[in-house]
């Protein structure tokens, strides 16, 4: 073998080296497409995550550009030139290239950030989601061309070359059509039929694109009030899109990945809820349409309860009513249960009745007791039925509270009864 063999062949290994993360892992197995979604990327350079548009496996593109150069070579009969970057290293960073440009980012940008890669950095996060293949705007054919001749001018610059029947622009143009049939719902033979025959002059075919439809089990998630984590499978059953998912609640979160396929699970996790039972609505968007599905919460429940007692009666048993006998009749007010996640830290009484005038007394504190006195009436007089309104709301130590009243629910009415002073 000559040197210039053996440098051409540690070249293009060096290329195919380049686009790993990992030395150990397989150079076909590479994902082709970093996630937009907020991860950590891992060190080195090379090509990172999947994102919502998808792009094929890199081999998927290296066999077109094969095939491309047969075409060139035996059927254009095309001569071989010095082109500088080799087919793996054009599969790998025209791919990249594009994969940022419709994921949102700008020529300069997708540029930028490719050749950074080539450097051996870190592969650059996306620029924007794009919900679907269906949306992704592609370059115009001259910034791919001119980010192909950039390329070139930088493999020349680190002393590489490479011969092919392919000059750089028809390897720009004709990879970047090829992804484009890729990531619009064809497969790998269909994308390379509808791109080789536009190279013999026929006109572009349209895409593969379905309209897509998804089905989601369960169609409602109900938690406790504690929260937790839940999992929902999206089914497609039409088309060949992706899906993201969002919601329309802070207290709804998603665990990612928050995109997927057909039959991919969706986890979200629900915050704990102190307040009242509430609902969300997660949104899962795909190409044509929408489908949702529920989030119901329950509030905390709690057992609190009170009892009115007439001392005068008995300290102990519980009673609906209050006789006045005395210029000094105490009534007292018991909770009897109070059960909220956390210990009660205060108890926040209120007692409402009319006699001689309207009556409003209060206690708040630790304490889960109230007593309050009142006077007999004259001696002419007696006998009178007054409503008695209590309303106590009791509050823990994380400021979680229930409130509950008298004559609502399972608390009984009470009332306040006079009679004459002796």
């Amino acid at each position: 073998m000559t040197l210039r063999k053996v440098l051409v062949v540690g070249a293009a290994a060096l290329v195919a080296a380049s686009c790993s993360k990992s030395p150990e892992r397989p150079a076909g197995a590479i994902p082709t497409s970093p996630s937009s979604i907020s991860m950590a990327e891992p060190q080195g350079s090379g090509i990172s995550h999947r994102t919502v548009v998808g792009f094929p496996a890199r081999n998927d593109t290296m066999d077109f550009r094969v095939q491309l150069e047969s075409k060139y070579a035996d059927q254009l009969r095309r001569p071989a030139s010095q082109v500088y970057v080799d087919m793996d290293g054009e599969v790998a960073w025209i791919q990249e290239y594009v994969r940022y440009r419709v994921n949102g980012c700008s020529h300069d940008l997708a540029t930028q950030y490719v050749m950074a890669q080539v450097d051996g950095g870190v592969a650059a996060p996306v620029c924007a989601i794009l919900f679907f293949p269906e949306s992704a705007i592609y370059p115009p054919r001259n910034e791919t061309v001119d980010f192909r001749r950039q390329l070139g001018n930088k493999y020349q610059a680190m002393g590489r070359t490479a011969q092919s029947s392919v000059d750089p622009d028809g390897a720009a143009i004709w990879i970047a059509e090829y992804l484009r049939y890729r990531t619009s719902g064809c497969d790998h033979a269909t994308a390379v039929q509808n791109t080789l025959t536009q190279v013999d002059g026929n006109p572009a075919p349209a895409t593969c694109v379905t309209q897509c439809a998804y089905y989601i089990s369960p169609a409602t998630v109900t938690a406790t009030p504690v929260g937790g984590t839940f999992t929902v499978t999206l089914m497609r059953t039409s088309g060949s899109c992706q899906w993201i998912a969002t919601s329309d609640a802070t207290w709804v979160t998603f665990t990612p990945p928050i995109t997927g396929g057909d039959r991919s699970p969706l986890t979200l996790v629900v915050a704990p809820n102190s307040g009242d039972p509430r609902s969300a609505t997660v949104r899962i968007s795909y190409a044509g349409g929408a489908s949702f599905f529920e989030v119901k919460q329950g509030a905390i429940t709690h057992n609190l309860v009170f009892a009115l007692v007439d001392p005068a009666t008995s300290a102990t048993n519980p009673t609906t009513e209050c006789l006045i006998r005395t210029t000094s009749t105490i009534c007292t007010l018991q909770a009897l249960s109070a059960a909220l996640p956390s210990p009660i830290a205060s108890y926040d009484w209120k007692v409402e009745y009319t006699y001689n005038g309207t009556k409003v007394k209060t206690q708040v504190g630790p304490l889960p007791t109230y007593s309050f006195t009142e006077s007999c009436a004259g001696s002419s007089s007696g006998g009178s039925i007054m409503p008695l309104v209590v309303t106590l709301k009791a509050t823990d130590t994380a400021g979680r509270s229930a409130t509950i009243v008298s004559g609502q629910g399972a608390q009984p009415a009470l009332q306040l009864k006079t009679s004459p002073c002796p």
